[in-house]
Formats: structure tokens, sequence, C-alpha cells
């Protein structure tokens, strides 16, 4: 075998198995989320950024199930829908009923989107991306 084809297969060796990335889900309008009734809202943002305020004070009665892994960047380390789909459950912040709203958001909308399509890909059929606390809070004003 050459060089390059064993400097090939030693890098497959080596490197974590990939995992599939979430594709984030658009923003909602602002008349969508306010027609939302009784919605269940989940906050996607780390620890750090809710007591740090990014995107805005946490919204009354929302559950914070930080879409990172460990805190690491999206761009650092990619989170598979498996792996937020277990701390979903774990959490046990999801209605029983797929039916019932939900928001799910970070500090600006890129995690609360991979967020919302993690939890339609678990069977709930209205999800929403509400972007940030703030943009929430001013919609469902």
């Amino acid at each position: 075998a050459s060089a390059s084809s064993r400097r090939a297969s030693r890098t497959r060796l080596h490197r974590p198995r990939a995992m599939t990335e979430v594709e984030g889900v658009a923003i909602a309008e602002p008349l969508v989320l306010k027609g939302l009734v009784d919605p269940v809202i989940v906050d996607a943002r780390d620890p750090n950024e809710v007591e740090g305020g990014k995107g805005g004070p946490p919204l009354e009665g929302s559950i914070n199930v930080p879409f990172n892994i460990d805190g690491q960047k999206q761009s650092d380390r990619p989170t598979a829908l498996e792996e937020y789909r277990t701390k979903l459950e774990a959490a046990k912040c999801l209605p029983e009923d797929k039916t019932r709203a939900v928001i799910t958001h970070c500090g600006g909308g890129g995690r609360g989107g991979k967020a919302c399509a993690v939890i339609t890909a678990m069977g709930y059929t209205n999800v929403h991306n509400g972007g940030g606390p703030d943009n929430i809070r001013a919609a469902r004003a």
C-alpha cells in the first residue's frame, strides 16, 4: 500500500464516528407566536447564557434544556438529534399531548431552531422557534 493510502486508513481509524447535525427551523412569525395557547417553552441556552441574560431574561415558566453538549459551541461540537432527544426525555419537560403548543428558543434563534427540529422529529406537531426570550415576550405582549 502506498504511504498516502496508509495515512488515509489511519485517519479513518482515529476519527470519531460522524453524527448527523440537526438542521434548524426558521424563527416563527410574531402573529403565530402570539396565537399559541398555553405553550410549553423550552429554553435551549446554556446556563451561563440564561444567567447572563443572552437574548433577554428567562420567560416565566420556561424549562432550560441546553442544546449544547457540555457548553461547547455548535461550531466546535454539533449536537446530534438523538443526544438532544435524550436530554429532553431526561428533563421530562414535554407534554404528553403531542398537539400542544411548544415554543423553543435560545439567545437568537439558532439553537432554538435546532431544538424545534428535534421536538418535531419526536412527533410533536405544534412546535415553533421563538428566536430569543425578548422576541417571544414582544410577540406575545
